[in-house]
């Protein structure tokens, strides 16, 4: 992997809802997520039109090899941090990480949330110089090495796998439903606003 010092460059910063799987742990005040799940198409918004967007495995292996302090926000509003991201794994399926929740209000409300299925991780990023691959039609890019800037708490997820797997409170681990895609509606709209047609894949 091409070592670049990231904190040099003055990268665009996107945010992108690929959250997967999510486990909330009460007790520790700490939320698993799979941030970035690898190898999986997802119709996103990128700079005002829809294309189809692939993270390359191990694009993420960069941000767990030199680890910093990244802080964790609601809706990507750096101004609403509640709380930090103390671990990140790069697992072959994608990237894992350990957010650590503030014991405040807006922390709590988080945990809740996200309890409940309602929030689901979202990434701040941006691919690497030479990192970024199109197709011809610039329809699709396929990302291979990125900057992982920060991780947001959002209700929106690009990806239909989106859902909470277990809740873990005091020892006791319950099954959760998978939630609603609620982005499904959302990029239905923006495919016809921008006249970009959806296949099903389902």
């Amino acid at each position: 992997m091409t070592a670049v010092d990231v904190d040099r460059l003055r990268l665009p910063i996107e945010y992108r809802s690929l959250a997967g799987e999510l486990t909330v742990r009460h007790p520790d005040r700490v939320i698993e997520v799979l941030a970035v799940p690898y190898e999986l198409e997802a119709v996103v918004e990128h700079h005002g039109r829809m294309v189809r967007e692939t993270i390359g495995r191990h694009a993420f292996a960069g941000a767990v090899a030199k680890p910093r302090k990244r802080a964790v926000n609601r809706d990507h509003d750096m101004t609403r941090i509640v709380g930090v991201v103390t671990a990140l794994r790069d697992r072959p399926h994608g990237l894992e990480a350990d957010l650590r929740i503030s014991r405040t209000p807006a922390g709590d409300e988080t945990l809740d949330l996200a309890d409940d299925g309602i929030l689901d991780a979202s990434i701040g990023f941006a691919p690497l110089p030479g990192h970024e691959h199109w197709t011809a039609d610039r329809r699709s890019r396929r990302i291979t090495n990125a900057y992982l800037d920060h991780i947001a708490m959002t209700p929106v997820p690009a990806y239909e796998t989106a859902k909470v797997l277990a809740v873990r409170a005091a020892g006791v681990e319950l099954e959760q439903a998978p939630t609603p895609n609620l982005d499904r509606i959302r990029l239905a709209q923006l495919a016809s606003r921008y006249g970009y047609a959806l296949t099903d894949q389902s």
